[in-house]
Order: structure tokens, then sequence, then C-alpha cells
């Protein structure tokens, strides 16, 4: 049993540990264990990264704000704010980093750092090395010009195999495999990673459409993890539709491999099925007539909502994920451009799924795409951090239609001004067509977090997204 002498101590110790952790994560790094080194330059595969600034030494690790790892280097960065961690991905590997932690979750298991993760003014600090080993990245010290040199074999970049092409599981294997399924604009869309001849048929009693794929199956990448055996059936949500109830899919058979999607309709409906690349549509636009998208003049523009099913992306201040916010917009601007006669629209996702990034890209390659724009919420350590930014890769091809997506959006949303400005983002740095990044706001950020999950906000932010594209495709 505790004294009265006792138990005020223990209370105090109790907390004096906390207090002081608290007061020396709130404190500068000493001089002595950080330096900043703004001489150190860093090159990718023979090319200074610009961009790359406010690099610090610490202890002997060169450390990098993460804005180094997402902008420069390409790699999806998600920030946790209730559990103080980095997650860096590229598709093939991953890596969870936490605030102050000399242990690392990776795609290998459990891995020892050499100095941990840090905030300083705002800023989180990751260490540059290991984030680069982590992703497949040669890294070299040259101490005497302080450089910091990462060589990739382009098999290590995010999404892209050593010819340069994007990758997608199953790619070298005979079977061919579904990677992606969406419903968009009365089309349903199948991408896969070869040619697949589909047959198709029609049901009554209920009213269907049966879409068959032989010698086909899904790739890991879709089904994130689920096991998937032969006879389950998974569904596809189709909201807001006067045509299609929901859309069904499931391994058909193993033996042969065949995969197998329906339609389920709420009335007898024609339908067209053409294929474009390693795409295939099933057109319930209007008869046996229809045009392939694309023809008759329309341009085509590709919604991709970010991260989906197991990739959340962000999470704001009350746990709202990004993932779910950023599809609600996306369907939102799917909804309006379908009103649009002279655009043929197709979104990368429609529901829940993950879509990894380089089939987003393919998905827009395939169907020569007229613009590309991917839509996504804002994370940072940061609570103040706030604003509307929109990015681009590639200033001649992509500035110009950045520059409008944010002009529009920023006048919707009322937020600080981010700017329109280049970045490394995979998705918009391999697509060939005009392509953006727009982030909406931060979810981070409680004011903002309030006012971007309000149904007539998202409305305002997904007509200024239409009139957005209207404006730079020339369409009144």
């Amino acid at each position: 049993m505790l004294t009265s002498l006792q138990y005020p101590l223990l209370v105090k110790r109790k907390w004096l540990l906390p207090l002081l952790l608290l007061v020396l994560f709130s404190m500068p790094l000493p001089a002595s264990a950080a330096t900043q080194s703004t001489q150190t330059t860093i090159i990718l595969n023979d090319q200074t990264l610009t961009g790359a600034k406010d690099v610090m030494t610490v202890n002997g690790s060169t450390m990098v704000p993460v804005r180094v790892i997402s902008e420069n280097l390409g790699y999806q960065v998600i920030w946790n704010k209730s559990n103080q961690q980095v997650t860096v991905s590229n598709g093939a590997s991953r890596i969870a980093m936490t605030i102050g932690m000399n242990t690392a979750d990776s795609s290998n298991g459990t891995v020892t750092l050499d100095q941990p993760s840090f905030i300083q003014s705002g800023v989180t600090y990751v260490p540059l090395r290991f984030v680069s080993e982590q992703m497949g990245l040669d890294v070299q010290w040259d101490n005497a010009s302080k450089t910091v040199s990462l060589q990739s074999n382009m098999s290590s970049m995010p999404g892209m195999n050593d010819d340069g092409d994007t990758t997608d599981d199953g790619a070298a294997t005979a079977t061919p495999q579904v990677d992606a399924v969406s419903f968009s604009d009365n089309r349903l869309l199948i991408s896969a990673n070869a040619v697949i001849k589909p047959q198709s048929s029609v049901l009554t009693n209920p009213n269907r459409i049966v879409i068959d794929l032989p010698g086909a199956t899904f790739s890991d990448k879709f089904l994130q993890g689920k096991v998937l055996e032969q006879g389950d059936v998974q569904t596809l949500a189709v909201p807001n539709s006067t045509v299609v109830k929901q859309i069904r899919y499931s391994i058909y058979s193993t033996t042969p491999a065949q995969v197998r999607l329906v339609i389920d309709l709420y009335q007898s409906q024609p339908y067209t099925t053409y294929a474009q690349g390693n795409l295939i549509f099933v057109d319930l636009n209007t008869s046996s007539n229809t045009k392939p998208i694309g023809t008759n003049g329309k341009k085509v523009v590709v919604i991709d909502p970010g991260h989906g099913d197991t990739d959340s992306g962000g999470v704001g201040i009350t746990g709202v994920l990004e993932k779910d916010v950023v599809l609600k917009v996306g369907n939102k601007v799917a909804a309006l451009l379908k009103k649009e006669s002279q655009i043929d629209l197709i979104m990368t996702r429609t529901d829940d799924t993950f879509i990894p990034l380089d089939n987003r890209v393919k998905i827009a390659e395939q169907a020569n795409a007229d613009v590309f724009l991917s839509i996504h919420g804002n994370a940072a350590p940061n609570i103040n951090a706030s604003g509307t930014e929109t990015f681009y890769a590639d200033t001649a091809r992509s500035k110009k239609l950045s520059d409008i997506i944010q002009k529009h959006v920023l006048e919707a949303t009322g937020f600080k001004d981010r700017g329109s400005k280049q970045a490394n983002y995979v998705v918009i740095r391999k697509t060939t067509m005009p392509a953006a990044l727009l982030e909406i706001g931060f979810l981070t950020n409680k004011t903002e977090e309030s006012i971007i999950v309000q149904d007539d906000f998202q409305n305002k932010v997904a007509q200024a997204i239409v009139d957005g594209l209207k404006e730079y495709l020339g369409i009144s």
C-alpha cells in the first residue's frame, strides 16, 4: 500500500518522463547532432534534384523532408497523425517509419534505422539512404563534394521496368491478368496486362449481360491480399445508375482459367463490346452502332480518385480517410462529365478498390486520353499546413492544365493558394498526355477537414474541376 508521502512522488514520476520527452521533441536538435546541409546535392539517375532543399545531416545520416521523397523521387507518402507514422511505397516496396523510433516496418519485416525520423519546425525528416535503399536504389556518398548519388535500374522506380514500360503482376506469365475494373459514363472498363478476347451473352429473368474472359485470372495487385476462390463473387457498386444495378465478378473456372463479369440490369439494354489495346469496354450508351471512345471528335478524360481499399491515403484530424473523400469528389465529377456531349469519361476507380499507380497510367495511355486528372486530399505532420495546390510533371505538356485546374478549384475552396507547381508523382510523370494532380486541401488541418467533408463543398469543387477541364479542352 502506498503511503500519503509515496503517492505524490509516484504521480510526479509518472508525468515526468512524458513531459521530458515532449520538451525534447519540441526543441531543435543540438548543433552537434544536426547540421543544416544547404551544400548537399542529391542526384537521381545523373540528374540533380533542384527541389531537394532543407537537407540536414544528423549523426552522420542525411535527413530530407518527406516532400523530397514524394515530389522529387516520386514515391507515395502517407502521413498518419494518430500514430505519428510516415509510410513510403512504390507499389512493390513499402516502409513505415514512426517519429522517434529507430526501427521501421518494411516489406521484408522489421529493420533498424541509423537515425530515426523526426519533426523540426513543422517539417518531417526521414533518412534518405534508408528510404532509397528500401525502394531499390543504389546510394553513393561523396564526402568531398557533399553529394548523394541515387541510381536506379528503372525497375526500382515506381511502376517502371528495365525497358521503361509500366509493370503489372503476371506480365511475364502466360496467364492474362485483370488488374482493374470500373464503371463510368454507362461504360464498363476492364483493364488487363495482355490482350484478352471477351465472350459476351445476354440472359433474362433477371436481365443481365455476362462477360467471360477465357484464359484470364485476377492480378495480386487487384485483389490486394484478398483470397478469391473459384465461385467467390465480388461486387462493384454502381451508384445513381438507372440502367445498372451492380456489377459482379468472379473466378468462374481455374481449369481452364476464366474470369466472369456480370452486369445486372434494371431492364433489357443494348450494348457494344470493343477493345483498345489491353482495355475492354462494354458500352451501354446506345446501340450496336456505338462508336469507340474518342471518336466523333469527343475528348477522352480520365479522372483518377487517388488511393483506395487498403491504401487509405492521408488520415484527417477526426479520422476521415483521404480515399473516401476523393472518391466522393471523383464520382461527383463523373456525374457532371456524363452530361457533356463532347467528352468521353473514364474513371480509374468508382468504388473502394485499389488500382496500382502503373495501372492507372496504363488505363489512360491505352485509352489515348486527351487529359488525365488525379484527385487527392493533403495531409501533413504540421496541423497548420493549409491550402489548395495542383501539380504537373512536364512543363511543356501539362503546366497549362495544372494552372487552369488550380485557378478554378482555388476559387471554389477559398483556401490558401499553394500554387500550381512541378512535382515527380508517378501518375503525372509517366502519362504522355497533359496530366495534373490536384490536392484539394489538408485533412490534417481541423478547419479544412471540416469543410472538405461537406457535400455542398464537394459539389462546388467537382463543378470547378469540370469547368477547368472544359476551359482547357476548349469546350463551351
